[in-house]
């Protein structure tokens, strides 16, 4: 008896994501849903796009019939990324000016 290989296959709301879950799917693999919330801000009508993208992600993992879970990355990205890059490019630009 061959045991299916499981993966992770991250979604993003979008096509390209859930095309890639269908096609693991039915290549046999368990296929394991995530979204990774990385940024919280909102649209210029006050909504969390982030949060539409989630439910989308969630929509595609009902209809395959896959387990969804969603992690929260936004305190990492911004003190891991943001932050981090926005120290760089000040850095820079005063290497650049002399200031």
């Amino acid at each position: 008896m061959q045991v299916a290989r499981h993966v992770v296959c991250a979604l993003s709301g979008g096509v390209d994501s859930a095309v890639a879950a269908l096609l693991l799917r039915r290549r046999g693999y368990q296929v394991t849903g995530v979204f990774m919330k990385n940024w919280d801000s909102l649209d210029e009508h006050g909504v969390c796009t982030a949060d539409r993208d989630c439910e989308d992600a969630y929509r595609v993992c009902q209809i395959l019939d896959i387990p969804f879970h969603q992690v929260s990355y936004v305190k990492e990205y911004w003190n891991d990324v943001f932050r981090s890059r926005r120290g760089r490019h000040r850095s820079l630009c005063q290497n650049l000016t002399g200031r």
